[in-house]
């Protein structure tokens, strides 16, 4: 087969940063920043690891939903400008 006629390979498409790792990175930073050490004096040695657990998956969701947040507000934004873009080409 001629050089020229071979179809040229097209990349996958990947995000940079996948939102479930940056909302587990995020998470953990703002629970070792805020809440680490926030502890029940008086509860017993298996609540810690339940209570801890608990904070961290809270942690990760809250971070999760702040960046699926930013992602619709960025997708709605293109899409506005989009629009914006197409009347402003039907006008002239």
């Amino acid at each position: 087969m001629a050089r020229s006629a071979k179809r040229p390979q097209e990349a996958p498409k990947r995000k940079p940063v996948r939102p479930v790792l940056l909302a587990g990175g995020l998470g953990l930073m703002w629970y070792v920043h805020f809440q680490s050490g926030m502890t029940v004096p008086d509860a017993p040695p298996w609540s810690f690891a339940l209570i801890t657990g608990v904070r961290v998956v809270a942690d990760i969701v809250g971070a999760w939903v702040v960046i699926s947040l930013a992602q619709l507000c960025f997708a709605l934004g293109r899409l506005g400008w989009a629009q914006l873009r197409a009347n402003r080409e039907r006008e002239i």
